[in-house]
């Protein structure tokens, strides 16, 4: 890629990776519509000809920040279910905090681009996401099933939407909580979340009472 016929010249090598971390800070503080090319040049410290190169435009940008960010969460996922030792499904409501917490505004805004349809990408999103990231939670119901950890009868989709839900609406809710309930999304509460959220979809899907 760094080689790719037209790249401006002098550019940091790294150049790709500071946009991407543009686009993460500028698109979750401000409307997608408020945030210019040349802004999102300068706080990546790059030539703004660097987000066609790599982008093609602002939207491309802003589509391959969303992939990037949702991507790690997946990449969490598929490499604790690669690991061997993947006994419990706090490494799924894990691989998700120790992403998001890092921007926890990210949720509202795939609510507003993908649920609530406000954004500029919402049918991209769709088709990329069902093609890759709800094949990989799919994929924690099959591996729990297979060690015979799930009890019979359980619906898959139902499993998957439980997981999507518990993980998602405390972030949806955040300011909300944070107002009437004086929660503090601090690195404590969100590890009694992980604990409670674990502890709901194992009590209810599982079977037995060794929820390790």
């Amino acid at each position: 890629m760094l080689n790719k016929k037209g790249r401006p010249q002098g550019e940091k090598p790294d150049a790709r990776e500071a946009l991407i971390k543009a686009a993460r800070y500028k698109f979750l503080n401000k409307a997608y519509d408020k945030v210019s090319i040349r802004e999102l040049a300068q706080y990546a410290g790059v030539n703004s000809a660097m987000i066609k190169y790599y982008f093609e435009s602002k939207e491309g940008l802003y589509r391959a920040m969303i992939m990037e960010v949702t991507g790690q969460v997946i990449g969490n996922i598929k490499s604790r279910l690669q690991s061997g030792d993947f006994m419990s499904v706090e490494g799924f409501f894990r691989s998700f905090v120790d992403v998001i917490k890092q921007s926890p505004e990210f949720p509202l805004l795939m609510l507003k681009e993908v649920m609530l349809g406000q954004g500029v990408s919402r049918q991209y999103l769709i088709e990329q996401l069902s093609q890759t990231h709800v094949k990989v939670i799919d994929q924690v119901f099959e591996h729990f099933h297979a060690k015979g950890r799930i009890k019979a009868g359980v619906d898959p989709k139902m499993f998957r939407m439980s997981l999507m839900s518990l993980t998602l609406n405390p972030w949806y809710m955040r300011e909300l909580l944070g107002i009437i309930e004086g929660v503090d999304y601090d690195d404590a509460f969100l590890e009694r979340l992980i604990a409670h959220n674990t502890l709901l979809i194992e009590q209810g899907f599982f079977v037995g009472e060794d929820h390790e």
